[in-house]
């Protein structure tokens, strides 16, 4: 266990419940104000609430389960190639917007991304924080992430103002009931003058707008599963899942008190097929169309 006192996660990390300082005791951590008992699994503490979701808990190791395990089509290596392109320029985003080292990242929902490798060979510090333990262990395990976290991003598990930039990337959309109450819990972990910076699939995208902005969600959800069924999808999304608009998350971020709140162009578009792309190509001329009609949309905000 002494790889997290080396790491210095003791003192960024903090009971979910009441936000007291942790302490180790064998393959636990103790909250020193509550008396809650945490596990510590392969070096990586699993801070979850006693109210998590198991339910939901285990949709998502099964989801991370079908991510691993797929395999892709033809018509869906186009689509793949898409998403990859879609994490380059988020990150190169992310890249020309922050200070020098040393600073201090969390990626929250961070998956199976291990683009903070490059990060921390330029002095950045890295925490990745994701409610499903296996990703985690495969980021410590093969790519050497050094200080990774386990819990519910519903009840994050870290101190407040610690951080200099906070990532978020295509997670805000499995919380779509809560939106408000993450992105200002995101404000919490913040410094002042900190940055967010969030991706997320984006409701008023050019070739989903038709269902999630004139359906009501449960039909919404309702069709989406029925598509899915007839097409025999190995990767389904799961119920509570709902794109998030990007106008609606402008406002509630400016009701947060951020400011400097900036919209980036990208132009990969993952989930459709050439021919409907080489349509969005020629409307994503205008710029307007790159940052808000497009599958994702990219943020990048201020803490004031």
């Amino acid at each position: 266990m002494s790889n997290l006192t080396n790491q210095g996660l003791l003192l960024l990390i903090a009971c979910p419940v009441c936000k007291g300082d942790l302490g180790e005791s064998a393959e636990h951590l103790l909250c020193t104000r509550c008396g809650m008992s945490y596990e510590i699994r392969q070096g990586i503490p699993l801070l979850y609430s006693p109210t998590t979701d198991l339910g939901h808990l285990q949709e998502e190791e099964h989801l991370a389960e079908m991510m691993k395990s797929r395999r892709l089509g033809k018509s869906e290596q186009f689509s793949s190639l898409q998403w990859k392109t879609s994490k380059h320029e988020f990150w190169s985003m992310v890249t020309a917007n922050i200070q020098t080292p040393p600073k201090l990242f969390i990626n929250i929902g961070c998956g199976y991304d291990s683009a903070f490798r490059v990060f921390e060979q330029q002095g950045y510090e890295f925490v990745n924080f994701d409610m499903v333990f296996d990703m985690l262990n495969e980021l410590q395990n093969e790519y050497g992430g050094r200080s990774c976290v386990g819990g519910d991003v519903k009840y994050l598990p870290f101190k407040q103002n610690i951080f200099d930039y906070v990532v978020s990337i295509d997670l805000i959309h499995h919380e779509s009931d809560e939106v408000f109450a993450l992105l200002e819990s995101f404000r919490d972990l913040l410094k002042t003058g900190g940055m967010l910076f969030l991706e997320d699939p984006n409701s008023w995208g050019m070739f989903q707008m038709a269902k999630s902005i004139l359906l009501p969600k449960p039909v919404y959800r309702a069709l989406r599963s029925t598509c899915h069924q007839v097409k025999q999808a190995t990767h389904r999304p799961a119920d509570y899942e709902f794109p998030t608009s990007v106008w609606k998350v402008k406002e509630m971020l400016q009701i947060l008190g951020f400011q400097n709140i900036r919209v980036h162009a990208n132009t990969a578009y993952p989930g459709i097929g050439e021919a409907s792309f080489r349509f969005y190509r020629l409307l994503s001329n205008f710029e307007g169309v790159r940052k808000y009609l497009n599958y994702h949309y990219m943020l990048s905000a201020v803490r004031r």
